[in-house]
């Protein structure tokens, strides 16, 4: 089974280090709201174990990850969905050399609208954090 801080604490370096917030406040989520904002990523994870990682993120978040990482600045939302998955991506393998676990990682599929639900998988086990950031939030799944 994978360790989710280890994906939190990648998070929160992909976020000091990529983009430059240090001060993200964050809470534990003992229940995934039902319906979700903005732009969500998806990877599958396979190897040793399986599970499923998930990144929701709003969109002033997106357009800062843009300007950070040097993507071209575009509401466009292709450019808005291929940014929140290279995010998922760069967490994804920042967590992954942290791990006792190995796994490996699809490349990242996204989803952008507004009060749409994300479909996991009956009887998987969710750990959730909310991250938040003056306007914006992330919220990082694990389904395992």
């Amino acid at each position: 089974m994978l360790d989710f801080e280890i994906f939190t604490a990648a998070l929160r370096h992909v976020f000091s280090q990529f983009i430059g917030i240090k001060d993200l406040t964050s809470e534990a989520l003992a229940t995934l709201p039902e319906k979700y904002q903005s732009i969500t990523a998806k990877m599958e994870l396979s190897g040793d174990t399986q599970g499923t990682l998930w990144l929701n993120i709003s969109h002033p978040g997106v357009r800062i990850a843009m300007e950070k990482l040097n993507v071209q600045n575009s509401d466009e939302d292709r450019m808005l969905m291929d940014t929140a998955g290279e995010l998922l991506n760069i967490i994804a393998g920042s967590a992954q050399r942290n791990s006792a676990v190995r796994y490996d990682f699809s490349l990242p599929s996204a989803y952008k609208g507004d009060s749409y639900p994300l479909r996991f998988e009956n009887g998987t086990r969710k750990s959730a954090r909310r991250f938040i950031f003056e306007d914006f939030e992330a919220m990082l799944i694990l389904e395992q």
